[in-house]
């Protein structure tokens, strides 16, 4: 059965989510800014697009993160 572009996306997107979550996420406004507009050069699509998805995954795992703090 062959996964949906939608799936794929999905997909992708839990695997992103936990590599973050194990690897750590680096906050320095200026050193973000300038990885995003690398990484949107490197795949070739807008930059403001690709930091819409960053705030996406840095909200998702600062919920998470939250989360497990407001239950100690």
């Amino acid at each position: 059965m062959a996964l949906s572009q939608e799936r794929i996306g999905q997909i992708a997107l839990q695997a992103l989510q936990n590599k973050m979550e194990q690897d750590g996420i680096r906050l320095n406004p200026k050193e973000l800014k300038r990885q995003i507009h690398n990484e949107a050069k490197s795949l070739g699509i807008p930059a403001h697009e690709l930091a819409e998805f960053a705030k996406l995954i840095y909200r998702s795992a600062f919920d998470k993160t939250i989360a497990e703090l407001e239950s100690i």
